[in-house]
Protein backbone atom coordinates (compact mmCIF):
# COMPACT_ATOMS: atom_id res chain seq x y z
CA UNK A 1 0.00 0.00 0.00
CA UNK A 2 1.16 3.52 -0.83
CA UNK A 3 0.09 6.86 0.64
CA UNK A 4 0.96 10.34 -0.65
CA UNK A 5 0.93 13.20 1.87
CA UNK A 6 1.54 16.84 1.00
CA UNK A 7 2.97 19.18 3.62
CA UNK A 8 4.25 16.25 5.65
CA UNK A 9 6.97 17.69 7.88
CA UNK A 10 4.89 19.52 10.47
CA UNK A 11 1.65 19.33 12.39
CA UNK A 12 -1.09 17.18 10.96
CA UNK A 13 0.97 16.07 7.95
CA UNK A 14 3.73 14.69 10.16
CA UNK A 15 1.26 12.91 12.41
CA UNK A 16 -0.38 11.36 9.35
CA UNK A 17 2.98 10.18 8.02
CA UNK A 18 3.73 8.33 11.25
CA UNK A 19 0.21 6.93 11.50
CA UNK A 20 0.20 5.51 7.98
CA UNK A 21 3.76 4.21 8.22
CA UNK A 22 2.72 2.38 11.38
CA UNK A 23 -0.13 0.86 9.35
CA UNK A 24 2.42 -0.44 6.83
CA UNK A 25 2.02 2.13 4.07
CA UNK A 26 4.98 3.06 1.91
CA UNK A 27 4.99 6.84 1.64
CA UNK A 28 5.56 9.70 -0.76
CA UNK A 29 5.99 12.97 1.11
CA UNK A 30 6.74 16.54 0.14
CA UNK A 31 7.70 19.79 1.83
CA UNK A 32 9.59 22.97 0.99
CA UNK A 33 12.30 22.60 3.63
CA UNK A 34 14.97 20.09 2.60
CA UNK A 35 16.41 19.64 6.09
CA UNK A 36 13.03 18.98 7.68
CA UNK A 37 12.06 16.56 4.92
CA UNK A 38 15.32 14.62 5.15
CA UNK A 39 14.98 14.39 8.93
CA UNK A 40 11.41 13.12 8.67
CA UNK A 41 12.39 10.51 6.10
CA UNK A 42 15.12 9.24 8.42
CA UNK A 43 12.74 9.13 11.38
CA UNK A 44 10.19 7.12 9.42
CA UNK A 45 12.59 4.61 7.89
CA UNK A 46 14.32 4.07 11.22
CA UNK A 47 11.05 3.47 13.04
CA UNK A 48 9.18 1.42 10.45
CA UNK A 49 9.95 -1.11 7.71
CA UNK A 50 8.56 1.09 4.95
CA UNK A 51 9.83 2.82 1.82
CA UNK A 52 9.72 6.62 1.81
CA UNK A 53 10.01 8.76 -1.31
CA UNK A 54 10.64 12.38 -0.36
CA UNK A 55 10.74 15.36 -2.71
CA UNK A 56 11.47 18.98 -1.89
CA UNK A 57 8.97 21.12 -3.75
CA UNK A 58 6.59 24.05 -3.50
CA UNK A 59 3.21 22.59 -4.40
CA UNK A 60 1.67 26.05 -4.71
CA UNK A 61 3.52 26.22 -8.04
CA UNK A 62 1.75 24.28 -10.79
CA UNK A 63 4.92 22.92 -12.41
CA UNK A 64 6.28 21.60 -9.11
CA UNK A 65 2.98 19.99 -8.13
CA UNK A 66 2.75 18.20 -11.48
CA UNK A 67 6.39 17.10 -11.28
CA UNK A 68 5.91 15.68 -7.79
CA UNK A 69 2.89 13.70 -9.00
CA UNK A 70 4.82 12.40 -12.01
CA UNK A 71 7.77 11.33 -9.88
CA UNK A 72 5.52 9.59 -7.36
CA UNK A 73 3.91 7.57 -10.14
CA UNK A 74 7.34 6.61 -11.46
CA UNK A 75 8.41 5.51 -7.99
CA UNK A 76 5.19 3.66 -7.21
CA UNK A 77 2.99 2.13 -9.87
CA UNK A 78 -0.09 2.47 -7.72
CA UNK A 79 -1.22 4.98 -5.08
CA UNK A 80 -3.82 3.84 -2.56
CA UNK A 81 -4.25 6.99 -0.48
CA UNK A 82 -3.70 10.66 -1.32
CA UNK A 83 -4.00 13.27 1.42
CA UNK A 84 -4.09 16.89 0.25
CA UNK A 85 -2.92 18.45 3.48
CA UNK A 86 -0.91 21.50 2.41
CA UNK A 87 -2.47 24.81 3.41
CA UNK A 88 -1.86 28.22 4.89
CA UNK A 89 -3.90 30.71 6.89
CA UNK A 90 -3.85 34.46 7.12
CA UNK A 91 -5.89 37.19 8.72
CA UNK A 92 -7.39 40.05 6.77
CA UNK A 93 -10.59 41.43 5.31
CA UNK A 94 -11.42 41.73 1.64
CA UNK A 95 -10.89 45.48 1.73
CA UNK A 96 -7.40 45.24 3.24
CA UNK A 97 -4.68 46.24 0.79
CA UNK A 98 -2.44 43.31 1.73
CA UNK A 99 -5.20 40.78 1.07
CA UNK A 100 -3.54 38.31 -1.38
CA UNK A 101 -6.11 36.01 -2.92
CA UNK A 102 -3.82 34.61 -5.62
CA UNK A 103 -1.22 33.30 -3.17
CA UNK A 104 -3.88 31.78 -0.95
CA UNK A 105 -5.60 30.03 -3.87
CA UNK A 106 -2.30 28.67 -5.17
CA UNK A 107 -1.57 27.03 -1.84
CA UNK A 108 -4.99 25.97 -0.61
CA UNK A 109 -6.66 24.99 -3.89
CA UNK A 110 -4.27 24.70 -6.84
CA UNK A 111 -1.80 22.45 -5.02
CA UNK A 112 -4.54 19.88 -4.46
CA UNK A 113 -5.98 20.34 -7.94
CA UNK A 114 -2.77 19.66 -9.87
CA UNK A 115 -1.45 16.94 -7.58
CA UNK A 116 -4.77 15.12 -7.69
CA UNK A 117 -5.27 15.30 -11.46
CA UNK A 118 -2.42 12.92 -12.22
CA UNK A 119 -2.74 10.64 -9.22
CA UNK A 120 -6.52 10.32 -9.56
CA UNK A 121 -6.07 9.26 -13.19
CA UNK A 122 -3.86 6.38 -12.05
CA UNK A 123 -6.36 5.45 -9.34
CA UNK A 124 -9.10 5.30 -11.97
CA UNK A 125 -7.00 2.90 -14.04
CA UNK A 126 -6.72 0.59 -11.04
CA UNK A 127 -10.36 1.13 -10.00
CA UNK A 128 -9.35 1.77 -6.39
CA UNK A 129 -8.00 4.47 -4.11
CA UNK A 130 -9.00 7.04 -1.52
CA UNK A 131 -8.44 10.81 -1.71
CA UNK A 132 -8.71 13.01 1.37
CA UNK A 133 -8.97 16.79 1.16
CA UNK A 134 -8.19 18.62 4.39
CA UNK A 135 -10.64 21.48 4.18
CA UNK A 136 -11.76 23.62 7.13
CA UNK A 137 -14.88 24.56 9.04
CA UNK A 138 -14.46 27.80 7.08
CA UNK A 139 -15.24 25.78 3.95
CA UNK A 140 -18.77 25.70 5.35
CA UNK A 141 -19.22 29.26 6.58
CA UNK A 142 -17.47 32.65 6.31
CA UNK A 143 -15.11 34.42 8.67
CA UNK A 144 -14.80 38.03 7.56
CA UNK A 145 -11.43 38.57 9.22
CA UNK A 146 -9.98 35.59 7.31
CA UNK A 147 -11.43 36.53 3.94
CA UNK A 148 -9.04 34.98 1.43
CA UNK A 149 -8.61 31.86 3.55
CA UNK A 150 -12.38 31.42 3.67
CA UNK A 151 -12.66 31.90 -0.09
CA UNK A 152 -9.89 29.40 -0.82
CA UNK A 153 -11.35 26.77 1.49
CA UNK A 154 -14.80 27.19 -0.04
CA UNK A 155 -13.13 26.59 -3.40
CA UNK A 156 -11.41 23.47 -2.05
CA UNK A 157 -14.80 22.15 -0.94
CA UNK A 158 -16.14 22.74 -4.46
CA UNK A 159 -13.18 20.86 -5.90
CA UNK A 160 -13.73 18.03 -3.44
CA UNK A 161 -17.43 17.71 -4.26
CA UNK A 162 -16.89 17.60 -8.02
CA UNK A 163 -14.02 15.14 -7.61
CA UNK A 164 -16.09 12.87 -5.38
CA UNK A 165 -18.86 12.54 -7.94
CA UNK A 166 -16.45 12.01 -10.84
CA UNK A 167 -14.45 9.38 -8.99
CA UNK A 168 -17.49 7.47 -7.78
CA UNK A 169 -17.92 5.62 -11.10
CA UNK A 170 -14.27 4.53 -10.95
CA UNK A 171 -14.57 3.00 -7.44
CA UNK A 172 -12.32 5.72 -6.00
CA UNK A 173 -13.40 7.23 -2.68
CA UNK A 174 -13.17 10.93 -1.86
CA UNK A 175 -13.54 12.34 1.65
CA UNK A 176 -13.59 15.96 2.83
CA UNK A 177 -12.45 16.67 6.37
CA UNK A 178 -13.56 19.95 7.97
CA UNK A 179 -11.50 20.55 11.10
CA UNK A 180 -11.79 23.42 13.51
CA UNK A 181 -8.74 24.66 15.43
CA UNK A 182 -6.00 22.00 15.44
CA UNK A 183 -3.17 21.89 17.95
CA UNK A 184 -0.17 22.33 15.63
CA UNK A 185 2.99 24.43 15.51
CA UNK A 186 1.09 27.17 13.68
CA UNK A 187 -0.12 28.29 17.11
CA UNK A 188 3.38 28.73 18.54
CA UNK A 189 3.85 32.17 20.05
CA UNK A 190 0.11 32.65 20.43
CA UNK A 191 -1.51 32.46 23.85
CA UNK A 192 -4.23 29.85 23.39
CA UNK A 193 -5.53 26.81 25.32
CA UNK A 194 -4.20 24.32 22.80
CA UNK A 195 -5.18 21.37 24.97
CA UNK A 196 -8.80 22.27 24.12
CA UNK A 197 -8.18 22.12 20.37
CA UNK A 198 -8.62 19.17 18.04
CA UNK A 199 -5.42 17.12 18.25
CA UNK A 200 -3.64 15.90 15.09
CA UNK A 201 -4.02 12.35 16.39
CA UNK A 202 -7.81 12.78 16.38
CA UNK A 203 -7.79 13.37 12.63
CA UNK A 204 -5.36 10.50 12.13
CA UNK A 205 -7.80 8.16 13.87
CA UNK A 206 -10.64 9.40 11.67
CA UNK A 207 -8.63 8.75 8.50
CA UNK A 208 -7.63 5.29 9.74
CA UNK A 209 -11.33 4.49 10.12
CA UNK A 210 -12.15 5.79 6.65
CA UNK A 211 -9.57 3.61 4.94
CA UNK A 212 -10.47 0.44 6.81
CA UNK A 213 -14.23 0.28 6.25
CA UNK A 214 -15.61 -1.94 3.48
CA UNK A 215 -14.81 -1.08 -0.12
CA UNK A 216 -18.44 -0.25 -0.96
CA UNK A 217 -18.83 2.32 1.83
CA UNK A 218 -17.47 5.85 1.76
CA UNK A 219 -17.48 8.43 4.55
CA UNK A 220 -17.96 11.50 2.38
CA UNK A 221 -17.63 14.34 4.91
CA UNK A 222 -16.33 14.69 8.44
CA UNK A 223 -16.66 17.77 10.65
CA UNK A 224 -14.40 17.66 13.68
CA UNK A 225 -14.39 20.61 16.09
CA UNK A 226 -13.17 21.38 19.58
CA UNK A 227 -15.86 20.53 22.12
CA UNK A 228 -15.54 24.03 23.58
CA UNK A 229 -17.47 26.24 21.15
CA UNK A 230 -15.20 29.22 21.86
CA UNK A 231 -12.49 27.49 19.82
Amino acid sequence: MVAVISGATRGLGKALAFTLAEQGFDLAISARNESDLSHLKSELTNAFSVKVYAQVCDLSKKEEALLFAENVLKEYNQVDVLINNIGKYNVGRLTDEECDLESMMNTNLNSAYYLTKKIATRMCEHQKGHIFNICSVLSLGPRIDAATYTISKHALKGFNDVLREEMREHQVKVTAIYPGSINTSSWEGIVAPREKFVQPEDICEVIKTCITISKNANIEEIIIKPLDKKY
